[in-house]
């Protein structure tokens, strides 16, 4: 079976797969005669779901049943929903629509789909990887694992560069995500002793609402009051057909900003033509400051690793293309900055790591099927090249009771920090609060703290709330532990927490009994848990 990998995408996605050479190409989209399908969903009528670049023609005409930007909705708590026809979609099976979009390009030319790696912004937490994850098992496929984008992006360049040390920057700015990543790419030893590259995240940043939509916004405003300007009108005077057409046209624009010094855009406006002509010098200014915040992100990210030489900076992402970012980024790094396949690098990488995923190596080649690309037995040769070495995107741990000194309180004990090495793993032994308690509630957080200890917040009754602001502190779920008859307070319960990039495996073993309860956490909706007579966990014997 073929192996793929996915750049689920803001704006626009991509699939890879490896050819019969072992090397990544895109699949190409030949409907619309290009290697990216547009992250767009037009809901035609209840019969006709349209995803591509028909969808986004339709933002001008149909803009109400267009959805566009899903990934920044993806996983959010309190997010909208869109409603057609009837039916309610949730962020998750809108994206799940784009991913079968890209699944039927590849079946549209004869191939097979089914085990695939998607891609996801490094600052993504678990409750945006489960979405997006539950999005491709929606849409048919087998998720082998998630990749952080900046990951993938250095994995596609690192294949194809020369065997020696380097230290590189991964600047990845998306639709409407953004990260910066620094890795180190150097040779090692495998467990077989043969030489292989390994690609180690020394440290990661960003933002998963920035991105190529803020620029975009900014021109559609730029746009819109420059028509107003010119037919003396207020932004509430302008007709909504008049608005779509502005924001049809942005991206073409902008575009042209990025080759030419100047780009017009003519826009009817209530019935009468205006021409609009915007300066890229006057376009860099109205967003020098958005600029600016990513490059203070490239500092942040930095300061996690003073002692890190730059070697190399890989620009990625679609955004990269405008000759701002490639002047800001050149003028922090001078000679050293690199355009790597911005649109494709991350699908690309996505496609080696999912080959290089696939188990039992070999097997389908022995059975004599024949792949439509990305067979399995270069999987074998990209095992034997590559070795990948992730970070966790939070801090991870469960809330305990605190009973030293005169009153208790509940604290959220950090056992793994975000930076951590992946897949992570961290155990501690905790006790039951009374005697003769029929179970304990086991609950998981995740938080953007590097501290030992925090003290989430707390509803009136005591119960921690579901986010807390101060560190980003998110209740990802729960789980129940029951107890014999008779349980005494010091009896040990071992909690594990286990954190990769597709998410948090949280088990909790009564070691006097050897029971073992256990949970792949995905959201706290997830679990449905009758609170009443429920205690918690405490964190000492005594």
């Amino acid at each position: 079976m073929s192996t793929y990998g996915i750049d689920l995408g803001t704006t626009y996605s991509c699939i890879a797969r490896l050819d019969s050479n072992g090397n990544p190409e895109v699949i190409r989209n030949n409907e619309d005669d290009s290697n990216t399908v547009a992250s767009v969903v037009f809901f035609e009528n209840e019969n006709n779901v349209v995803v591509g670049q028909a969808a986004k023609e339709n933002v001008e005409t149909d803009g109400e049943r267009v959805v566009q930007f899903v990934k920044r909705e993806i996983g959010k708590r309190d997010t909208r929903t869109y409603e057609f026809d009837g039916k309610t979609y949730t962020p998750v099976e809108i994206s799940a629509l784009i991913l079968t979009r890209l699944k039927n390009l590849v079946e549209a030319q004869g191939g097979t789909i089914e085990d695939v790696v998607i891609t996801v912004p490094a600052y993504f937490g678990l409750e945006e990887r489960s979405a997006t994850k539950q999005a491709g098992e929606l849409a048919g496929l087998h998720v082998l694992s998630l990749i952080n984008e900046p990951t993938a992006a250095a994995l596609s360049y690192c294949a194809r560069q020369f065997q020696e040390d380097r230290t590189i920057l991964v600047y990845d700015l998306g639709g409407g995500t953004f990260d910066v990543t620094v890795v180190k790419m150097s040779m090692t030893q495998n467990e077989s002793g043969r030489d292989v590259q390994k690609i180690t995240v020394l440290a990661t940043g960003g933002d998963d609402r920035l991105g190529g939509k803020d620029w975009d916004d900014r021109l559609y405003n730029h746009i819109l009051h420059a028509c107003c300007d010119e037919n003396g009108l207020t932004p509430e005077e302008i007709e909504a057909e008049t608005r779509q057409d502005i924001r049809s046209k942005v991206e073409e624009a902008k575009r042209k900003l990025s080759k030419k010094q100047s780009a017009k855009v003519r826009i009817d406006v209530n019935g009468s033509r205006t021409e609009i002509v915007i300066k890229r010098s006057d376009f860099e200014q109205m967003t020098s400051d958005i600029v600016a915040k990513t490059m203070n992100f490239v500092d942040a990210t930095l300061e996690k690793v003073p002692d890190a030489a730059i070697d190399t900076v890989l620009l990625v992402g679609g955004s990269t293309y405008m000759p701002m970012i490639i002047n800001a980024v050149e003028e922090k790094f001078p000679g050293k900055v690199q355009q790597h396949d911005p649109d494709q690098a991350v699908a690309k990488g996505a496609a080696i790591y999912a080959s290089m995923l696939v188990e039992e190596v070999g097997t389908s080649s022995a059975q004599g099927e024949e792949n439509s690309g990305g067979e399995v037995h270069h999987a074998e040769q990209l095992t034997s090249k590559f070795t990948v070495e992730d970070q966790t995107p939070r801090s991870f741990g469960p809330g305990v009771v605190d009973t030293k000194g005169a009153k208790h309180k509940y604290v959220l004990e950090n056992f793994i920090k975000i930076g951590e090495k992946m897949p992570a793993v961290f155990s501690k032994t905790y006790y039951p609060l009374e005697d003769n308690q029929e179970r304990v509630l086991l609950r998981a957080f995740e938080n953007m703290s590097t501290d030992d200890t925090l003290i989430p917040c707390v509803d009136e009754d005591g119960n921690p709330q579901a986010t807390d602001p101060a560190h980003n502190v998110k209740l990802l779920g729960e789980l129940v532990v029951n107890l014999p008859p008779k349980t005494s307070r010091d009896t040990p319960i071992k909690v594990t927490f286990k954190v990769d990039a597709s998410g948090v495996h949280v088990e909790a073993v009564n070691t006097k009994t050897d029971e073992k309860f256990e949970t792949f956490l995905r959201t706290e909706s997830d679990i449905d848990v009758e609170r009443s007579a429920v205690h918690q966990l405490r964190i000492s014997s005594d």
